[in-house]
C-alpha cells in the first residue's frame, strides 16, 4: 500500500519468481492498479512477490546487473540520480535505481508488437545497465528472489524525480556503443567467409538470438510460450530469453545465463562449461554450424578442437536429449 500511495502501479508476481501472477497484465501497462485491486491481490494471504509496472506516472528504473563497478561509476558521474531510494536484488549483484521522469526515453519501435520499445540494455565491462521504461515491470523489496534471498533497500527515501535520462543514455552509449546492424538470420547458412578479421563478431551476427541456439539443440520445440517482456521455454527449469535483447537468457534452475556463447556452452557442456577452457571450441562449433568458413581464422590447436567437437557431437546430443526429457 505504500507503493500504491506513491502513485506506482503495483501488481502481484509469482512467489520467488519474476513473472506476473495474472493471466494478463497488459491493461496495467497503460493504467495504474487501484487500491481495491491491490487489497484483493495481497490481502488474502497469498504469498506473492511485488511488481511495479514501468511507464505509469513517469516511473522507470535503471536495473544494474552483474555489477563490477558500474553502480559506483554511474553514481560518481550522476550523483543526482542517487539522492533517493536505491534497491538491491536478491541475487546480490544487481541494483535498481527507481526514478520518476517528466519525459520517457524513446528507444524506437518494437516491430513485433507495433509499439514503442519498452527498455534497452547496455553491456559494459563494468556490468550491464537496463533502462526499464515501458511495457515491463520490476520486482521490488521485500520480495524474495528465486535464489531465496530478499530484495532489500540499501538506501531508503523518496523516488528521485528528474526531467529525462538523455545525459545518462548518451553516457551509456559511449561506454557500450550500439552494435552494427546484423545480417538477416536467413543469410547465415550460405557458407560465405566472414568479412574482416573478427570471427567473434561474425559468429554473433550469425546467431542473433539465444532462441536460435536452444532450437539448434532441440530445446525449444513446441514448448515456447510468449510473455510480454520475455520468452519462457516451459519445462526447462525456468528458462527465459529477453525479448528486448534476444541474445540474453537466464535459467533459474541452474542459476546461469548470459549471451549466445554462454547459451551454446551451457547446451554443450552443461554445468561443466567454463569460458576460459571452452570458449574457443564453442566459437568454432557455432561458426561451423552457421556455415562460416573459419579455416583462415584458425589458431594453433583449433583443428584438434574441431575434430573433438565432431567426434563428441553424437554423445552430447544423446546425453542432453535424455536430460531434457527428465526435466519435462
Amino acid at each position: 500500500m505504500q507503493y500504491h500511495s506513491e502513485g506506482l502501479c503495483v501488481i502481484p508476481v509469482r512467489e520467488r519468481e519474476k513473472m506476473p501472477a495474472l493471466a494478463s497484465w497488459e491493461e496495467y501497462q497503460t493504467r495504474c492498479s487501484t487500491r481495491d485491486e491491490v487489497l484483493a491481490w495481497f490481502g488474502n494471504g497469498s504469498r506473492f512477490n511485488i511488481g511495479i509496472v514501468h511507464g505509469i506516472n513517469g516511473h522507470v528504473a535503471i536495473d544494474i546487473d552483474h555489477d563490477a563497478g558500474l553502480l559506483d561509476t554511474m553514481r560518481a558521474q550522476f550523483p543526482h540520480l542517487f539522492t533517493g531510494r536505491l534497491e538491491q536484488s536478491g541475487s546480490g549483484e544487481g541494483f535498481h535505481v527507481p526514478l520518476r521522469l517528466d519525459e520517457l526515453p524513446d528507444f524506437g519501435t518494437n516491430s513485433k508488437d507495433n509499439r514503442p520499445r519498452g527498455n534497452r540494455t547496455w553491456k559494459t565491462d563494468k556490468g550491464h545497465a537496463n533502462c526499464r521504461c515501458r511495457h515491463c515491470q520490476t520486482v521490488v523489496p521485500p520480495s524474495i528472489h528465486p535464489s531465496g534471498n530478499r530484495y532489500r533497500f540499501i538506501q531508503e527515501g523518496p523516488i528521485t524525480h528528474v526531467h529525462d535520462l538523455s545525459d545518462v543514455i548518451a553516457w551509456l552509449n559511449e561506454l557500450a556503443p550500439p552494435p552494427a546492424p546484423r545480417p538477416a538470420p536467413g543469410h547465415r547458412h550460405d557458407g560465405a567467409a566472414p568479412s574482416g578479421n573478427d570471427l567473434v563478431s561474425a559468429v554473433r551476427a550469425a546467431w542473433p538470438s539465444a532462441l536460435d541456439v536452444f532450437s539448434h539443440f532441440g530445446i525449444v520445440g513446441h514448448t515456447r510460450q510468449e510473455r510480454d517482456g520475455e520468452t519462457r521455454i516451459l519445462g526447462h527449469g525456468g528458462l527465459l530469453v529477453a525479448d528486448d535483447d534476444p541474445q540474453t537468457w537466464y535459467c533459474f534452475a541452474d542459476e546461469v545465463g548470459g549471451g549466445v556463447f554462454e547459451a551454446w556452452g551451457w547446451c554443450r557442456f552443461g554445468s561443466a562449461y567454463d569460458k576460459r577452457r571452452h570458449f574457443r571450441q564453442v566459437l568454432l562449433e557455432m561458426a561451423q554450424a552457421a556455415g562460416i568458413d573459419a579455416a583462415r581464422f584458425y589458431k594453433r590447436g583449433d583443428e584438434r578442437l574441431t575434430r573433438a567437437a565432431n567426434g563428441d557431437r553424437g554423445r552430447w546430443t544423446r546425453e542432453y536429449a535424455g536430460q531434457w526429457g527428465r526435466m519435462r
